[in-house]
Order: C-alpha cells, then sequence, then structure tokens
C-alpha cells in the first residue's frame, strides 16, 4: 500500500514539472513572438524616421526626396540613405535588449520586479530612440565643421559616391559607440528600479 502511495505521489510530482515545464516554454515562446513583434514594429518606424531626418539634412528649403534620388541612381544619397537606417536599428537594436532581457526572465520573477523592469526597458528605448536621432544630426554639425569648404548637401544632391561612403562610414562607426552608451544607460536604469524595488 506504501508503495502504490509513493508512486502515486510521484507520477503526480512528475506530471507536475511536466506541467510547469510546458508552461514555462509557453511563457517563453509568447515572449519570443511579442520581441518578434515589436522588433519588427521599430524596424519600420526605424526606416521611416532615419530617412525623414535625412530628408531634412539634406534640405535647402524643402525637404529632399530621397527615394527620388535614388529612382534616378543617386548612389551618394543611397549610401548615407542605408547608413542612417543601419544606425537607426543599432542604436534602437540597444534599447530593444532590454525588453529582451526582461521577456526572458519573466517566470522568474515577481510582478513587481517585471513591472520595473518593463519600466527600465521602456525608458531605456525611448532613450535609444531620441539619442539616434541626435546622434546622426550631430553628425552632420561636426562634418560640416571639419569640412567648411565642402558643400555637402550639394555633393550628396550631385550624387559624389566618395562622399557618400565617407559619411556611410562615419555614421555606421558612430552608431556603434552610442549603442554601447545607450545599453549602459539601460543597465543604470534596470539596476536603480531594482534598488528602488528591493528596499
Amino acid at each position: 500500500m506504501l508503495t502504490l502511495l509513493l508512486a502515486t505521489t510521484e507520477a503526480a510530482a512528475n506530471e507536475g514539472g511536466k506541467l510547469s515545464a510546458i508552461f514555462g516554454a509557453s511563457i517563453g515562446l509568447v515572449a519570443s513572438i511579442i520581441q518578434l513583434v515589436i522588433g519588427l514594429t521599430i524596424a519600420s518606424f526605424a526606416i521611416k524616421k532615419g530617412l525623414d531626418l535625412l530628408s531634412k539634412l539634406l534640405s535647402d528649403g524643402t525637404p529632399l526626396n530621397i527615394w527620388a534620388e535614388i529612382k534616378n541612381r543617386n548612389v551618394a544619397v543611397a549610401l548615407l540613405g542605408a547608413s542612417v537606417v543601419f544606425s537607426y536599428c543599432n542604436v534602437i537594436g540597444s534599447g530593444l535588449e532590454s525588453i529582451s532581457a526582461v521577456l526572458s526572465g519573466l517566470r522568474d520573477q515577481s510582478l513587481l520586479a517585471s513591472l520595473m523592469g518593463f519600466i527600465g526597458a521602456a525608458v531605456n528605448l525611448a532613450v535609444a530612440i531620441s539619442v539616434a536621432s541626435f546622434a546622426i544630426t550631430v553628425v552632420f554639425r561636426v562634418m560640416d565643421k571639419f569640412t567648411s569648404d565642402i558643400d555637402e548637401k550639394a555633393e550628396f544632391k550631385n550624387g559624389n559616391v566618395a562622399i557618400g561612403a565617407i559619411y556611410c562610414g562615419i555614421i555606421i562607426g558612430v552608431s556603434f559607440l552610442v549603442s554601447s552608451g545607450v545599453s549602459s544607460i539601460g543597465m543604470g536604469v534596470s539596476n536603480l528600479l531594482g534598488a528602488i524595488v528591493s528596499k
């Protein structure tokens, strides 16, 4: 009788462990789907926002039509547009990493810790979006100072591939530095909120 009772208890424990594993895996799958949807939404935002910003930065009164320039095979503008979109995605991607961290640890944390994690991730993402635009604008302003004898806007409109290539490299390089800074801000926000929650 005791053997039967132990066997039944062990079977129930195994079944409970299996259900717990299925539940945990289900939460992980849902979190991955949410992360994918957020990533795709942010990607389309990054493309639009990046090209809109570029259009304004290259304007001389009226915004430059980036797609018309690309259609006319303006390689300089195409390189610049590609680097701006890459930079946006790179910087904002570092902001999304904090959301990924919260989603992956969702089942191991308390509700309050998860909520604080999402708040920290949202702050980090907002910082990343703001910093992406600011960093690209700063690159243009700094390069205007360094190259006072070159009218970059005119060179881009005339399809100067050399200037497109150098700007492409500078913007991509700066995006890696900025994304590291955004990740540090995210860790700082998470640590601050974690300290608040633990008190």
